[in-house]
């Protein structure tokens, strides 16, 4: 066990050093074993693709501390995201600029929709949509976020999630407004 985590880690920091000077795109298995002097079997044992390392790093090093102390989605979490996203910020925007199977793109939907879905199971439990729901959050989540990272005079992630509290606080108070309004 302790030998296949060095195994992994090794082939991730490979794959960080990689894309420090490279998209994702650019990068092949070859490139990651001969950074850390691995063999192309070793890496498959161990992952399926560039991707599911990727994938593997993102889990490792921040979604497994959210399981472990079973934090709910909310601003502070967000923060915590934009937080590690912005220290990390020329590994995920090559991360994220790559779509398709597997991509880190999907992986982070995967990974935020039962986040949302456990966060505000007194928002959806009732409703036979709370799929599309969580889905539709973690969707928006990620695509703020993804452009957010990709700019290049990106705001700080604290100015981040104040622009979107304001965006998301604004809009429920409008239709909360509208619906007074229409009574």
């Amino acid at each position: 066990m302790a030998d296949s985590l060095i195994t992994k880690n090794a082939l991730a920091s490979a794959m960080k050093e990689l894309m420090a000077d490279k998209p994702i795109k650019k990068i092949n298995v070859r490139d990651i074993t001969e950074e850390c002097g691995l063999s192309r079997k070793s890496f498959y044992y161990h992952f399926k693709d560039k991707y599911d390392l990727v994938n593997w790093i993102f889990y490792t090093e921040f979604v497994q501390e959210i399981k472990e102390n079973n934090i709910k989605y909310n601003w502070d979490l967000l923060e915590k995201i934009c937080k590690y996203f912005y220290k990390h910020k020329e590994f995920y925007s090559k991360a994220f600029e790559a779509e398709g199977q597997n991509s880190f793109s999907k992986y982070f939907i995967e990974v935020m929709r039962p986040i949302i879905l456990k966060s505000y199971k007194n928002v959806f439990d009732d409703n036979e949509e709370k799929e599309f729901f969580a889905e539709f959050f973690a969707d928006a989540t990620r695509l703020a976020i993804k452009r957010w990272i990709l700019k290049e005079d990106s705001k700080t992630p604290e100015e981040f999630i104040e622009l979107m509290k304001t965006a998301v606080t604004g809009m429920a108070k409008r239709v909360i407004s509208r619906l007074e309004e229409s009574k």
